[in-house]
């Protein structure tokens, strides 16, 4: 029986681990005016059309507030910003942990441990690098947003392997029933 090399799966994680990387501090070194959506938003959409579909809530992060109705088109930014940081993370901490568990050969609690460790370390790297970006300022209340992001990346990952390895192991036992 043919079996691909060891090593294939390990580069292919890891290739998209650092490709992965490399976006998120080309992102990260952008200054706020190259990352807004505002000017896509103001073109799509009016005023009156925002302030009719979104409920009237109120945000407050770090020292300032956000209202969803006297200024939609920041609190719609505001909504996406901080769902990237947790969709980015989420899928940094799933690349990493896949790459971990190639490299060390499936030793599972050495790959998590390892990911929830880079999962905090990377992100306050990527908020340090913002405060060397015009008009961003690095915080560590983000750290903690792209932290929990990254758990849930790691958390649906593992979710995902161990329905994999469920339906595995009921197609093993069905073809042996077969037999």
């Amino acid at each position: 029986m043919y079996r691909p090399a060891r090593w294939k799966p390990t580069m292919m994680w890891g290739l998209l681990l650092v490709g992965w990387l490399g976006l998120l501090f080309l992102f990260s070194s952008q200054t706020y005016e190259q990352q807004s959506i505002q000017p896509f938003l103001r073109s799509h959409f009016t005023y009156n059309q925002l302030v009719r579909w979104l409920p009237d809530l109120t945000i407050t992060y770090l020292h300032s507030s956000v209202n969803s109705h006297d200024r939609p088109y920041s609190f719609i930014e505001f909504l996406f910003r901080k769902g990237a940081h947790l969709f980015v993370y989420a899928t940094f901490a799933a690349l990493m942990f896949m790459f971990l568990r190639a490299l060390t050969r499936g030793r599972w609690f050495l790959s998590i441990i390892l990911t929830l460790m880079v999962a905090i370390a990377v992100p306050a790297m990527d908020e340090w690098n913002q405060l060397s970006s015009d008009e961003r300022t690095g915080n560590a209340t983000d750290v903690v947003l792209d932290f929990v992001g990254g758990c849930a990346g790691l958390l649906i990952c593992l979710c995902i392997l161990g329905l994999v390895k469920l339906w595995r192991s009921r197609s093993r036992n069905r073809s042996q029933y077969r037999l």
